[in-house]
């Protein structure tokens, strides 16, 4: 008896959807994922999918949230803090080295003369 004939093609039901409205956005998920359109979505515990638009990101951008970094952000000056003055690159340095080559071990150690 073979199974393989008698296939029915199932039918096709609409995902029923609905829109929430947030106004908190600490009410955003801490596993959510991103479109590359910003789009956010994640899902809840159960499995619901979750959705966040543009329009909602971006009345949230200007929140006292949006302007504080995250609690363990590291503190690299310039990058994730303001940095000081920032050194200027001297592109004469290299001349000011003097490179002396030399028969015995090479940069590495590997014993090859230069």
């Amino acid at each position: 008896m073979s199974s393989a004939g008698g296939r029915q093609p199932s039918q096709s039901r609409a995902i029923p959807t609905r829109t929430v409205t947030l106004s908190d956005a600490a009410q955003l998920p801490p596993d959510f994922c991103t479109t590359p359109g910003g789009t956010l979505f994640s899902t809840t515990p159960g499995g619901t999918r979750i959705i966040y638009d543009r329009k909602f990101l971006l009345d949230r951008r200007n929140s006292p949230m949006a302007q504080t970094p995250p609690c363990h952000l590291p503190d690299i000056p310039g990058v994730t803090s303001p940095g000081g003055e920032e050194p200027k690159a001297d592109t004469n340095s290299m001349n000011h080295q003097e490179v002396k080559p030399s028969m015995g071990m090479g940069p590495s150690g590997w014993g090859g003369g230069i």
